[in-house]
């Protein structure tokens, strides 16, 4: 839409205002119809997560991790961005706004999703290697840093220790980089 026809004073000023709101209320309209896409097609995809189970998967590997919630959201804010550009180009919002906009959203999912993800990981690879080296064990009695207890449960991303009856929940990531002191239990 170019907005110097509506303000060049041959027109009229009548035309141009009922021209401008008329392309502000489409670009609502626009907006308003991106959400509700957005919700419909967040909750297919919640659906079709769902039906792949992968939820019990990844809670049988210890990985307390929502699938389909994931990708209800992911979908969801795709389709609202998609609108949200589509109503600004309805308005005639050049293209090198949209682009800084949609380059500035890209770079703040970037940074969401890297500080969301910077202990996950780590705590995922520490707890590869703890289960597959057998560093510990369920049963062992370990001291980590100044916190020391049994073992009762060892996940991908965590090690569950009891100590005088509290649990202890310990990032797989800290094991791996502090000092510890594994005692085996004894046997019978």
């Amino acid at each position: 839409m170019d907005w110097s026809l509506f303000f060049n004073g041959q027109e009229g000023i009548i035309l141009p205002i009922w021209n401008i709101i008329l392309h502000i209320v489409i670009a609502i309209t626009i907006g308003t119809v991106g959400v509700f896409l957005g919700r419909a097609f967040g909750r297919v995809a919640r659906g079709l997560v769902e039906r792949l189970d992968l939820t019990k998967n990844l809670d049988e590997a210890g990985v307390k991790f929502e699938p389909e919630i994931f990708a209800e959201t992911i979908v969801k804010y795709i389709v609202y961005i998609a609108s949200f550009i589509a109503a600004l180009n309805y308005l005639g919002i050049t293209p090198i706004l949209l682009n800084v906009i949609f380059i500035g959203l890209i770079i703040v999912i970037i940074l969401a999703a890297f500080l969301g993800l910077k202990d996950f990981i780590p705590n995922i690879i520490a707890g590869f290697y703890i289960i597959s080296v057998n560093k510990i064990r369920k049963g062992d009695n370990i001291k980590v840093s100044d916190v020391s207890g049994k073992v009762a449960e060892i996940s991908l991303t965590e090690t569950t220790i009891i100590h005088k009856g509290n649990k202890i929940i310990i990032p797989n990531n800290t094991i791996m980089k502090e000092q510890i002191t594994i005692t085996k239990p004894k046997k019978k």
